[in-house]
């Protein structure tokens, strides 16, 4: 059945929106991508950024900083927190934006104002409008020093062909230039990994140094004071307490997410706004549901189609065996029976390099294990319910895998009323053999 929007249906779609919206006094403080006036915690962290950047004024800045930690621990939160409030000239971009290297140096230059450049004008030609733009901005400010803010810093070594590593070298390489010029620049990089783990040349290693700043989990008390202080200036009426714990433990069940809670808070007023109630639990509940559902559909709608099979693998492996842990090369056989014929399977390498991706984007979580004399081998885990990743993934072939699960747990039980008619027929054999002998 066609379903058309008119004029009512339009009416009664804002009076729903209307609703949703009738609960808040300013729902912008529940917005995780604004920056407040204020933070809560991170104070350590906060003065060893002020520290290396600040380091300029005695002539000396350190080329690169690398801040990493889990997802909702603060990171971007603090970085443009700090480079707004200090005399430096900045320019944060989230990499997550672009597919590839060239692209990142186009969300550079777009965030700087410039138009797009094309891939023909290469990355050379790229580097000059960067560095002139620089330059331009310093002298129209009159600061010494220009900090690039790089985001999702991992999602730049996605693009091989792009050689993310030289992309890396040419900006500390004008790092050096601009040294030279009595301007300073200083390049924060934004990641859940540490700097290490990417696979940068030595020539890049060589001329960054090591500053890192390691942006630990929040605690439980501390996500339960940042939401508290969120809700107090987001809500006409006070939310209960308890209401605001149960979303602080909810985001601390795997590690602190801060911004976890936020939403969570978020779309429970959201809801409970819509069935004109106040905030509890259940609104909670409602919203831990609707939330991972669209985060999934999110994520899904926009990886390849290998992507989506290592999702389909992992959850296939997961929902039939119920089992939680599962290996690459156990995956890698999985993703290999399901794979469309007449498509070009991927490489064992780069299926691992998608297993890390899915990690990243929080649908698994992996751990490394022993195995023995051979080493060490990494192991994943869905984060989430295994049903709503196939279905999200392919929904014509998940209900045959509901499927082979019925027929598995038919034959597994059929096995097991054989066992028992089996053992039941020994019993009673060696019972009239007993009697026999005289036991």
């Amino acid at each position: 059945m066609e379903h058309y929007v008119d004029k009512k249906a339009l009416e009664k779609i804002v009076g729903d929106v209307r609703a949703q919206n009738s609960i808040f006094s300013d729902k912008s403080f529940l917005d995780n991508l604004s920056v407040t006036n204020s933070i809560i915690g991170r104070e350590s962290e906060s003065k060893k950024l002020v520290k290396f950047l600040l380091s300029y004024e005695k002539g000396l800045v350190v080329p690169l900083v690398s801040i990493y930690g889990r997802s909702g621990s603060g990171k971007s939160t603090i970085v443009q927190f700090v480079c707004q409030n200090l005399d430096v000239d900045f320019c944060y971009v989230n990499l997550r934006k672009a597919k590839t290297v060239f692209g990142c140096i186009n969300l550079i230059l777009s965030e700087l104002g410039h138009e797009n450049l094309k891939n023909a004008q290469g990355m050379n030609y790229a580097f000059g409008i960067f560095e002139k733009l620089i330059l331009q901005k310093l002298e129209k400010s009159d600061n010494s020093i220009f900090v690039l803010c790089l985001d999702e810093f991992d999602t730049l070594f996605y693009d091989k062909r792009g050689k993310p590593s030289d992309f890396v070298y040419k900006i500390v390489v004008l790092v050096e230039k601009l040294r030279t010029l009595k301007r300073h620049m200083c390049i924060v990089t934004i990641s859940n990994k540490v700097l290490s783990e990417f696979n940068l040349d030595d020539r890049v290693v060589s001329r960054i140094g090591t500053s890192e700043i390691y942006f630990d989990s929040y605690s439980q008390s501390d996500v339960l004071k940042i939401i508290r202080n969120r809700a107090k200036k987001s809500f006409l009426k006070k939310i209960d307490d308890d209401v605001l714990q149960y979303c602080a433990d909810i985001s601390s069940e795997e590690h602190g997410d801060a911004r976890r809670a936020i939403d969570l808070l978020r779309t429970s007023g959201e809801i409970a706004g819509t069935e004109n109630e106040k905030i509890s639990k259940k609104h909670v509940d409602k919203a831990v549901s609707q939330l991972q559902k669209n985060q999934i559909t999110t994520i899904i709608s926009g990886g390849s189609y290998h992507f989506r099979l290592a999702c389909a693998a992992l959850s296939r492996l997961t929902y039939i065996n119920d089992e939680g842990w599962h290996s690459t090369s156990d995956l890698f056989k999985q993703y290999q029976k399901i794979i469309s014929p007449d498509t070009r399977q991927i490489s064992y390498r780069r299926f691992s390099e998608m297993l890390v991706e899915l990690v990243n984007s929080g649908i698994a979580v992996s751990k490394t294990e022993s195995k023995g004399r051979h080493g060490y081998g990494s192991q994943f885990k869905l984060s989430v319910d295994p049903e709503l990743i196939g279905n999200s993934c392919f929904p014509d072939w998940w209900p045959s895998v509901v499927e082979s699960k019925k027929k598995k747990e038919a034959a597994a039980q059929a096995s097991k009323r054989l066992k028992l008619l089996s053992s039941g027929r020994r019993s009673s054999s060696l019972g009239n053999l007993y009697r026999t002998l005289g036991f």
